[in-house]
């Protein structure tokens, strides 16, 4: 079935990706409304062909859409997906999908309380290189993992935040503007409790908002997560890092190229003495040592891994028709609010919160 989207909000996002995306033969959504309070942004939709409003009740009411996606500014996310879905529209927000975790719960209660379907555009699930790391991890090719690193430093090494993304009221800061997709991912790869979250969360060049973040995550099994993210970085480091007991992988960039796993090939336990001591004598104990003999390497696929951020919108219109469960699903963008809001207090108090 062919849905029909109208944009509460046709900046940037709204105007460019998401149209675009939208009018791709293979997506099951047509643009054919907009709302905004910017006279430029409503010329923008009506040169792309859309019907503009300058008011958000006529906007509303005028049934001409099924499906709704907020791009607005982020301190409008809540009110506007709340009002959306009262006027008894399924609705897609634009991330960071709110200020405060209770905003989301409102949203995902309102939600509930009207019978329709609630997401968020965490595209980023379909990136290359996550999709690399996490097919690697979870075909065993590293075992056990036991430690996964995900990062973001900014291709030409330093920078500031800018536009909205300078203002703390308007829910900047880069923390939320990359950090929520690189959290999301390492939540959505790691679907176990999280136990505990500690963090630094600063500005470096920045006035008003951090643009240097680095989360670290404690899972229920022992497995832990480092999330970093900067615009500050004279040296980048790898995309991904993961460790695993029989051996690690990397991924250097977004591309996905020269991704690679170093694993054991042959290993074998020795079994001798050592000396130990106690307050008056020395004493042999017997001791057990694991000998890593040889390894072996192999590279990752990535051109046949294709990355298409699209998929999210493919997702919704098979959700929306009861064909297909959601993939990026409430209680999840829940959960990684959650712990961006533990990294802050974190880094705030200087403590490592339990979760």
């Amino acid at each position: 079935m062919q849905h029909k989207i109208g944009y509460i909000g046709f900046g940037g996002m709204a105007s460019g990706y998401h149209c675009g995306t939208a009018l791709r033969e293979d997506v099951p959504f047509t643009p054919v409304a907009a709302y905004d309070i910017n006279p430029d942004s409503r010329a923008r939709a009506v040169e792309r062909g859309l019907e503009a409003y300058d008011n958000l009740d006529e906007f509303l009411a005028s049934r001409t859409f099924d499906f709704v996606l907020v791009a607005t500014p982020n301190q409008f996310h809540c009110p506007m997906v709340c009002r959306a879905l009262e006027a008894g529209y399924d609705v897609m927000c634009e991330k960071p999908v709110a200020m405060t975790s209770a905003e989301v719960e409102l949203m995902i209660s309102t939600a509930e309380k009207c019978g329709r379907l609630f997401t968020v555009h965490h595209n980023r699930r379909w990136d290359r290189d996550f999709m690399i790391a996490k097919q690697s991890i979870e075909n065993g090719d590293i075992g056990k993992p036991f430690m996964i690193e995900n990062r973001v430093h900014s291709a030409d090494g330093a920078g500031t935040m800018n536009g909205w993304r300078a203002f703390p009221d308007h829910g900047g800061g880069m923390l939320v503007d990359w950090g929520v997709h690189m959290l999301d991912q390492v939540l959505y790869l790691i679907q176990e409790p999280v136990k505990t979250v500690s963090a630094t969360v600063r500005p470096l060049n920045s006035e008003e908002v951090d643009d240097y973040s680095k989360i670290i995550i404690t899972f229920e099994s022992g497995l832990v997560a480092q999330v970093e993210v900067t615009t500050y970085s004279p040296i980048t480091l790898p995309k991904w890092i993961a460790y695993g007991d029989r051996g690690a992988l990397i991924v250097p960039d977004f591309s996905g190229n020269n991704a690679k796993v170093r694993r054991i090939k042959k290993g074998r336990f020795t079994h001798g003495e050592a000396l130990g001591y106690t307050e008056t004598e020395v004493i042999r104990r017997p001791q057990r040592n694991y000998r890593i003999e040889e390894w072996e390497e192999f590279p990752l696929p990535h051109s046949e891994i294709p990355q298409d951020w699209a998929s999210l919108y493919k997702n919704v219109g098979a959700a929306l028709d009861g064909k297909e469960e959601l993939i990026v699903k409430p209680a999840q963008v829940l959960r990684c609010f959650k712990v961006i809001e533990a990294a802050v207090k974190s880094s705030k108090e200087g403590v490592t919160v339990k979760f």
